[in-house]
């Protein structure tokens, strides 16, 4: 019975390393945007790619979109990181691809280690998700792919600029500034208040 589950065990996995191959070699020969799912249109995935590939030469990464309408059960995550290593490997600083499973409802952004200098998998992956995850659940594809884009190009700006990458929490409002200022003289205007009416030795006076 061991054999048989181990027999089992195998043949899955290695229907799962191929159809991956599979994914991987055809998104590498679709270029930027594999859209299997039929999400864009032509002139949308025409745009795309022109943006991405802007990218990539500026930056000296690859970035990737990759649509599909099912995985047919396999891990959303394996299948994206496969991808990476097969379809969008080999750039300088690093790459980087978008999975969405329309099946599933499901999305996995893979990265591999160089682009990880340069967008973090906590604050920077949680950053760059925000901007698209909006128009992505509403079906506005072409908008949520376009945030996803131009995200990296803003994060991966930022690290050529400041040599750090990118951290929502480090940015600097200047509206969370007035909103402090504006509590902190309440703040003194309610001190000052509660000080003057302590005072036994101050009273109203009566007309």
């Amino acid at each position: 019975m061991k054999k048989i589950s181990s027999i089992v065990t195998i043949c899955f996995a290695l229907c799962l390393a191929l159809a991956v191959s599979a994914f991987g070699a055809q998104a590498e020969a679709a270029g930027a945007v594999y859209d299997n799912a039929k999400l864009l249109s032509t002139a949308e995935k025409e745009k795309l790619t022109q943006k991405i590939q802007q990218i990539e030469q500026k930056y000296g990464v690859r970035v990737g979109i990759v649509t599909q309408p099912t995985l047919q059960g396999r891990p959303v995550g394996q299948v994206a990181n496969a991808l990476l290593d097969q379809g969008y490997k080999g750039a300088q600083n690093g790459g980087i691809v978008l999975l969405v499973v329309m099946g599933s409802r499901d999305w996995y952004i893979s990265m591999d280690n160089a682009m990880r200098k340069r967008v973090t998998d906590d604050a920077g992956i949680n950053h760059l998700s925000g901007s698209f995850l909006s128009d992505l659940g509403d079906g506005r594809y072409a908008a949520a792919f376009t945030d996803y884009v131009d995200t990296v190009d803003s994060m991966l700006s930022y690290y050529e600029r400041e040599g750090e990458p990118y951290d929502p929490a480090g940015e600097f409002s200047p509206l969370a500034l007035l909103i402090a200022l504006a509590l902190a003289i309440l703040a003194g205007i309610n001190l000052r208040s509660m000080l003057i009416a302590g005072m036994s030795n101050v009273r109203h006076a009566a007309e």
